[in-house]
């Protein structure tokens, strides 16, 4: 293409093909290389929007084609060379939450140089972490967390801020400020990415007895007793775990991922200090990911029960005195069994962060319909969000195991650096522009603007648009009643060009 471009001088190109999502960027390069503005570029999707839908109409799909490329065509003899802004980058990074992922992405950006601001709004670091002792696969998690605590605050290029709220954020990719009130009165952080990593919690369970009866504790709770040896254990014999506790159903209809694991971790525990003890694990599905699988069948192996029961038939717990039952119908046996208990266990599993609506809302980042963060795009940008130089890790996109944490913040951290590492970065050509003299200054596109790129300049008495910001979506050209905004790349002359040649 570059070569056609230069013998042919073109002034223009226009390609019939696939999608312009997967390949706009390789043939704008082209035209680059050639001497062209990348802008000067036109895309017939004949393929996706075509060939694809109409596969079984082969003739009308032919016709399509040609209406789609003449109409490219037209466009491409109004398209002009557009120049994007360069802007200079701050080579600092913020880092909102001080678990395990927020912990791991300070260090990992400290290893290639950069220097981050750690911001935690409770009194120390750890998060989750702080309340893991041993993982299912026997890594001792209290000796990793003193570990990355005493790397982190030696640590010349990392800054700890522990009791702290994120009160205001600033900026675009690039040149973040982060207004943040800590006990010290508020401090301002510049910054050129963000990396989110404000985690979950815990769910505190309404049923089963929870807080009104001292023998119904959460695996937490239990995993706390067991490694703290606490004597209150040693006369439990009969133990009850049951699972999917406020998981999987129609308020929270994901699973935790992790609950089984932990379930089996702790019975396994539990055994080995007692092997004679009581141990019956109430399920609806089993899901140890990976090789995982190993404990169960070691649990299996180990003599723990295992009882499946359905959504719409759980397990009663009944308190009469000091004694606590668990009542269950067992599809093997096709009969409700009564199981005493020492100990009744809930696996609780996570919810999402409820400052993620807040942090989501000052960065302009969506969560998903559980309340998680959510993705830019679930394989392509599995750790970017659509607003650039915003990423995330840990729990706060998902609830998972804590080496997913770790592998997630490297990953989000090997993004980060992608800006970070630049002098400059050019900002999108596509954007919007306003006509100033027909801006009446109402602010309506400044209300749709998804992205907040366009706001209303009261002294010069119209809008303006940060052309850093802006994606080029359209919103605001669409909802302007003066027709004052206006879209590079798909103005009025080009997009009534369009329609006028499709017969």
């Amino acid at each position: 293409m570059a070569e056609v471009i230069k013998e042919q001088n073109l002034t223009r190109v226009v390609v019939a093909s696939c999608s312009p999502r997967t390949h706009e960027g390789l043939f704008q390069e082209n035209c680059e290389k050639a001497g062209l503005n990348r802008y000067l570029f036109e895309m017939a999707n004949i393929r996706d929007q075509d060939s694809w839908v109409h596969m079984h109409e082969p003739e009308k799909a032919t016709d399509k084609a040609k209406d789609l490329i003449r109409m490219a065509v037209a466009k491409a003899q109004y398209l002009k060379p557009l120049k994007p802004g360069q802007l200079s980058v701050n080579h600092q990074a913020l880092v909102i939450g001080g678990g395990l992922a927020g912990m791991t992405a300070a260090l990992s950006l400290a290893d290639q140089g950069f220097a981050s601001f750690v911001i935690e709004k409770e009194d120390r670091l750890g998060g989750n972490y702080n309340h893991l002792y041993k993982t299912l696969e026997g890594l001792d998690a209290q000796v990793h967390l003193k570990t990355l605590l005493e790397k982190i605050y030696k640590n010349p290029l990392i800054t700890v801020v522990t009791s702290a709220q994120i009160k205001k954020i600033d900026g675009f990719i690039g040149n973040y400020k982060t207004t943040v009130q800590t006990k010290d009165g508020e401090k301002v952080f510049e910054h050129g990415v963000v990396l989110v990593a404000i985690g979950a919690y815990e769910n505190k369970p309404q049923e089963y007895l929870y807080g009104q009866n001292s023998k119904i504790k959460t695996q937490r709770e239990l995993e706390t007793l067991i490694y703290g040896k606490d004597p209150r254990l040693t006369p439990v014999k009969n133990v009850v775990m049951i699972q999917c506790v406020g998981s999987r159903d129609k308020e929270r209809p994901y699973c935790s991922r992790y609950c089984c694991s932990e379930a089996i971790k702790n019975a396994l525990e539990l055994k080995a200090a007692d092997p004679s003890r009581d141990i019956t694990i109430i399920y609806r599905d089993i899901r140890t990911f990976a090789f995982k699988e190993d404990y169960y069948r070691k649990a299996r192996e180990a003599n723990v029960k295992f009882i499946s029961y359905e959504e719409n038939r759980k397990p009663e717990v009944v308190a009469s005195g000091d004694k606590v039952e668990v009542k269950v119908f067992d599809p093997i046996l096709n009969e409700s069994v009564i199981l005493p208990a020492d100990a009744v266990v809930l696996s609780v599993g996570v919810v999402p962060n409820p400052e993620n609506a807040a942090i989501g809302n000052m960065l302009k980042v969506p969560t998903n319909q559980d309340g998680f963060f959510l993705e830019a795009h679930v394989k392509l940008r599995p750790v970017d969000f659509a607003t650039d130089g915003v990423f995330m890790c840990g729990m706060a996109h998902s609830p998972k195991f804590s080496d997913e944490s770790i592998t997630q913040a490297n990953a989000a951290v090997s993004r980060a650096c992608m800006v970070l590492c630049l002098d400059f970065i050019e900002a999108e050509g596509k954007t919007a522009f306003v006509n100033k003299e027909r801006c009446s200054a109402c602010g309506l596109c400044e209300i749709n603007c998804p992205y907040s790129a366009i706001q209303v300049n009261v002294a010069e008495g119209c809008a303006e648009v940060n052309a850093v910001l802006c994606k080029g979506c359209g919103v605001c050209t669409a909802s302007c009643r003066m027709n004052a905004v206006d879209l590079n790349g798909f103005n009025n002359e080009e997009v009534l060009a369009q329609i006028y040649n499709l017969n």
